[in-house]
């Protein structure tokens, strides 16, 4: 496989979402969530910007009750983003390795800002694992 180059870099984040749900039952120091996470990329080819959007709900494994929410988005800029669109389909085809590490960066992102914003809370000391993004799904978009 051919090595491509990619020159791109982070140019915002946004905490596009945050949510808190007072639990309905006392809750025990050593509890268990599930993180049900979603990462969606949207892609501007006049802009050269892949936005990736992530949100997690925790979900409190013994009474079901989602207990937070949080959404954000990394702005990548990406020099050569045109380099990657199909002559046949106008799609930006971005090789699946590029989407692993945007994912990463932006899972590892929204994990601090999760420590930030939960900090004070009852959902202080829940941190979001750390996770393998090449085994999370990927699905392409169509270009804006």
């Amino acid at each position: 496989m051919e090595q491509v180059n990619i020159n791109f870099q982070l140019k915002g984040i946004e905490l596009l979402d945050i949510n808190l749900n007072s639990p309905q039952i006392p809750l025990n120091p050593e509890r268990i969530y599930n993180f049900n996470i979603n990462i969606e990329q949207r892609i501007s080819k006049e802009e050269k910007l892949v936005i990736v959007i992530t949100s997690i709900d925790l979900v409190h494994e013994p009474d079901k009750q989602c207990h937070a929410t949080i959404k954000t988005s990394c702005i990548f800029f990406v020099e050569n983003i045109l380099d990657f669109v199909s002559a046949n389909s106008q799609q930006i085809d971005l090789p699946e390795h590029f989407i692993i590490t945007l994912n990463s960066i932006s899972l590892s992102t929204t994990r601090g800002i999760m420590f930030s914003q939960f900090k004070g809370t009852f959902m202080h000391h829940v941190l979001l694992p750390i996770l393998d993004p090449s085994t999370l799904k990927l699905t392409k978009l169509d270009a804006e």
